[in-house]
């Protein structure tokens, strides 16, 4: 899910809750817990005081647990405890009375030194080295994906917003202002007053989610959502129910942790990134369990993950993991696996994650870098009396369960299905379903919230909900209204034959018919003074597969020589200001009619059989042996696929929705023209491709790879020949020239300067991380090379156009300064090679770069 969405979505919570300013502190959250039976305290080193991360302590009712990576913990208990048992390899065990006046304990322990050769890296290895060895090498056999033919279960999530009611105040505050170095009284702040006042009630926020997941081998993992139930929503926010806190599986390479990726500590490669020790050993279901605790070597600008993973002294296997990031913000995420002695596997059995705020400066990203958080200044002449605040004591917890587990049963995984389908009455189960199917008891205060927040949004109109679908069909270029999504790129466009190009349309929505749509657009151009339109309709056939057929006729234009997908939108853009110099056009009235349908749900596959004519709307006349003509009549059968291999979706209510997009990205169509059919004057086929490729590296430089073409076999005119996507115009003065800075064109390439019946074309661009030189000014240095390489057989048949063969190949290199004001930069790319131009000045391009930025 983007960015931006999930920023709006938690904007937009916000307005349900008359607590403001306390749900976007989700990711800024701590957790205090202070219960009747409840102690403190932190383990240190006798020797240096420094903090003893992940000690084992166990108290006197024999429950154990491990201090956090500051070497703190906390233990709360039903019955009064009376004494805890601290052990740490290297270091002598004790024993520490405990009595009911303890609350926070600060406790030292002696280095061992025999104990301390024995973990220590000396004069070969590290034991912990050779387990964590054992357990990559162990992982096709431990990794349930792996080792299984099939498993199914269910699990049952929840997720809190909230706050321990007994960690908060209540008090009322004093503010007091700093004028002349004296202290002033302002207001009195009933802020904790009220804030405990509420949560005494209900908490923040509230969802709950039941999903049934199924597992083939060779057909991948799939969800079932059964229900699903967001306080204040009638209907769930489906993009949220994809988010990724935490990964199922901690066998992959990479883990993720509140959507950002990580090097898995038992990667192929984990021992180049992290150092690892021996803690201690536990009893388990099936035997022990050696503790690893893991740390990255290196220090990076961005926190990296830690903890300690739980392996089994037999088989290897993860038996418990436990990660963390200490921050700005504090993420803990563990998980808990059950040993299964009939299949001889370790299942998941359940995971969670806490959110919180946390206690040093260091910076942190989550969600793949699109949230982060730094240290913010701090208004010195304002002192308030308060201790703590609303957002100090607030935390986020997602707790998932998983139960009814079935393993090596007949289960058959549809391909074609998505990754996740959302069941069209998951909304509206009822209590009895989710008690069925509940591990955790919903609370008064659970129950509380979910009353609260609906009772608010309903008191709105549904206000929120509206704003919700804003955000996210803004997203896609959409403005919803009740039955019609309106198209923002249909609104205002610019180029130089049409002038301004004025439109309006849009398609049906859900709430109109989630099985029939409508579609239509009208513009005008102020310079051409023409309309152009559209209108069509389709049906859905089959909603698994998302097929639908329809059939539209449109009259518009489109850029002569341009590479075209029919799975593509290729709609003008606002955003592509490449089209400002575009004049060259070709004009086409057609009939279409379409089937769209997903093979699998990363598979897209679009029929289209479309008649009508072409007429080129500049000096263009195609002249050969047979045929001269100015306008011609195709007919032709168009073939088009999308494939996005590791891309994932999800089926939901209102459609299909893309919930990861993922490189590689393919794009290939064929297109077949019959002559004599339908009056058509042409008979070729042409071939299209599109390949693109990100490698983005953790933390580091993106690399961007694109790779596009085409083939035409047989005579075809302009509207079917390739002009590898130019942007230079020769103009006089030079400073004429600069112009804005396309999307993946030849910034040197002066317009349908080359024109081809093949051509090939790589785009390679390397964006290294943003310079940081404050908070405003973060300017990002790309590095951009292009290539393409085509020819054509017939040129004289194309009467009007003076072009280039593409025989030689094309060069370009540049380096783009992108983000320097207000979303601007600047581009620079000079032409070399065998088609450089004579004159070195007509070789450079400056330009001008745009990226929007949201503000999130």
């Amino acid at each position: 899910m983007s960015a931006f969405l999930l920023a709006y979505i938690c904007f937009l919570l916000l307005e349900i809750n008359s607590m403001k300013n306390i749900l976007f502190l989700i990711l800024a959250l701590p957790f205090l817990s202070i219960s009747q039976n409840q102690i403190q305290g932190i383990i240190l080193d006798d020797v240096n005081n420094k903090p003893l991360p992940f000690t084992t302590i166990t108290t006197s009712e024999n429950f154990g647990t491990l201090t956090d990576i500051d070497g703190k913990f906390s233990i709360n208990a039903i019955k009064t405890i009376t004494q805890i048992s601290i052990s740490y390899v290297g270091y002598e065990s004790v024993i520490v009375p405990v009595s009911k006046n303890d609350k926070f304990l600060k406790i030292s322990l002696k280095p061992k030194i025999e104990s301390l050769r024995e973990v220590q890296i000396i004069a070969r290895e590290n034991p912990a080295l050779q387990i964590i060895r054992n357990a990559i090498n162990n992982k096709p056999k431990n990794n349930i994906e792996k080792s299984l033919n099939t498993f199914k279960f269910n699990t049952y999530t929840k997720i809190l917003v909230t706050a321990n009611p007994d960690s908060i105040s209540g008090n009322i505050d004093s503010i007091f202002v700093l004028r002349d170095g004296q202290k002033q009284f302002k207001k009195l702040d009933s802020s904790s007053y009220k804030f405990k006042k509420e949560i005494d009630k209900s908490h923040i926020y509230i969802s709950e989610k039941i999903s049934e997941f199924q597992f083939q081998k060779g057909k991948g993992k799939k969800e079932m959502i059964l229900a699903s139930r967001m306080a204040g929503l009638k209907q769930p926010i489906y993009e949220l129910l994809a988010v990724t806190f935490q990964d199922l599986s901690f066998y992959n390479e990479f883990y993720v942790l509140a959507g950002t990726k990580y090097i898995n500590p038992i990667a192929d490669e984990a021992l180049k990134t992290y150092n690892y020790k021996i803690l201690d050993t536990v009893k388990t279901d099936s035997g022990s369990s050696l503790l690893i605790y893991f740390k990255p070597k290196e220090k990076k600008e961005n926190l990296g993950i830690e903890g300690v993973l739980y392996i089994d002294n037999q088989s290897f296997a993860l038996t418990k993991a436990i990660t963390e990031l200490k921050g700005m913000i504090n993420v803990k995420a563990t998980q808990n696996y059950s040993y299964l002695k009939l299949h001889n596997t370790w299942f998941p059995k359940d995971m969670d994650i806490v959110l919180k705020k946390g206690n040093n400066k260091e910076r942190i990203s989550l969600f793949g870098g699109s949230v982060k958080f730094g240290e913010s200044k701090k208004n010195d002449s304002i002192i308030s009396t308060k201790t703590k605040s609303e957002g100090d004591v607030t935390y986020f917890i997602s707790k998932s369960t998983n139960s009814n587990i079935e393993i090596n049963t007949p289960i058959v995984v549809k391909s074609a299905a998505p990754t996740i389908q959302f069941n069209d009455d998951a909304a509206k189960k009822k209590e009895d379903f989710w008690d069925s199917y509940r591990t955790d008891s919903i609370t008064e205060r659970g129950k509380n919230t979910y009353k609260m927040l609906d009772s608010i949004v309903k008191a709105e109109g549904g206000d929120i909900e509206h704003k919700i679908n804003i955000g996210r069909n803004l997203l896609k270029g959409l403005y919803p209204t009740k039955y019609i999504d309106l198209n923002l790129g249909k609104i205002i466009n610019f180029n130089n034959y049409e002038g301004f190009r004025i439109g309006f349309g849009g398609e049906t929505n859900s709430n109109f018919s989630n099985i029939f749509k409508l579609e239509s657009y009208l513009a005008y151009g102020t310079k051409d003074h023409d309309f152009k339109y559209t209108f069509g309709t389709s049906f859905r056939l089959d909603k698994n597969t998302n097929t639908w057929i329809g059939a539209n006729y449109t009259n518009d234009l489109k850029e002569a020589a341009s590479l075209d997908f029919i799975a593509v939108n290729t709609t003008f853009s606002p955003l592509n200001l490449r089209n400002l110099n575009l004049d060259k056009f070709y004009n086409y009235k057609t009939l279409s009619v379409n089937l769209k349908h997903d093979i699998r749900p990363n598979l897209e596959a679009e029929l289209q059989l479309s008649s009508g004519e072409y007429k080129p709307v500049f000096n263009y006349q195609y002249i050969s042996s047979d045929k001269n003509l100015s306008k011609y009549i195709l007919t032709t059968a168009i073939l088009g696929f999308q494939f996005n291999p590791n891309s994932e979706y999800m089926n939901s209510p209102i459609g299909k929705l893309r919930i990861k997009n993922e490189f590689p990205q393919f794009t290939f169509q064929l297109t077949k023209s019959f002559e004599n059919m339908l009056n058509g004057d042409f008979d070729f086929i042409q071939l299209n491709f599109r390949a693109q490729h990100e490698i983005k590296r953790l933390q580091k430089a993106t690399t961007f790879f694109l790779v596009e073409g085409g083939v035409v076999f047989g005579d075809a005119p302009i509207s079917h020949l390739f002009n590898s996507s130019p942007n230079y115009t020769i103009k006089n003065p030079w400073a004429k020239r600069i112009t804005f800075a396309g999307k993946n064109s030849f910034e040197t390439m002066g317009y349908n300067e080359f024109i081809s019946d093949r051509f090939v074309a790589i785009h390679i661009k390397h964006e290294l991380k943003p310079f940081n030189f404050g908070s405003k000014f973060k300017p990002q240095l790309i590095f951009v090379t292009r290539a393409a390489i085509g020819g054509v057989d017939n040129p004289s048949y194309h009467n009007g156009l003076v072009f280039k063969s593409l025989n030689d190949g094309y060069l370009e290199s540049g380096i783009e300064f992108k983000r320097l004001f207000k979303g601007f930069g600047v581009s620079s790319f000079y032409r070399y090679g065998a088609n450089t131009n004579p004159e070195w000045s007509d070789n450079l391009a400056i330009k001008i770069t745009y990226k929007i930025s949201l503000g999130f």
